[in-house]
């Protein structure tokens, strides 16, 4: 199970947003909410991966140190 605490960063894996980040405000069942910029967002946790594979979709986690898992 992903564990998620807030101020943590997500990087948008999608081609279309490269180096979009978000960060985590708090986890609600579900979802991440998320804040970017000025917006809010939503994401599901099915949809953040930490294994390291590459992808066109999604979300990677960044674990404390700062690195990509």
């Amino acid at each position: 199970m992903l564990k998620l605490k807030p101020g943590q960063i997500l990087h948008d894996n999608d081609p279309r947003y490269r180096g979009r980040k978000l960060e985590v405000v708090r986890v609600e069942g579900s979802y991440a909410v998320c804040m970017c910029g000025p917006r809010q967002v939503k994401v599901r946790l099915d949809y953040i991966f930490r294994d390291g594979k590459p992808r066109r979709s999604g979300y990677s986690a960044a674990v404390e140190d700062g690195s990509l898992s």
